[in-house]
């Protein structure tokens, strides 16, 4: 019985030693998704502090990023339903 009980600690034991997520096998080379998340996670951090002097362009970006394609879609659908009418 004792033997048991220890047996059951030990494994118990092993277990809470294990990590919960599985080993990531880094590369030297950065993925470019993970990079490109980093970078745009440093720029969030960059603006919402406000003190670099290139906030201004992040905004005007993020607002330019916005307008852009829904502009040009807007012009698209007006054409096709030009066109087709």
């Amino acid at each position: 019985m004792k033997t048991e009980q220890a047996l059951d600690a030990k494994v118990g034991e092993v277990f809470r030693n294990q990590p919960h997520a599985p080993p990531r096998h880094e590369s030297f080379v950065r993925h470019p998704i993970r990079a490109t998340v980093e970078e745009a996670a440093h720029a969030r951090e960059v603006v919402d502090e406000g003190k670099s002097p290139a906030t201004p362009a992040f905004i005007a970006g993020a607002v330019l990023a916005l307008i852009l394609p829904l502009t040009a879609i807007l012009i698209l659908l007006d054409f096709g339903i030009a066109h087709l009418a």
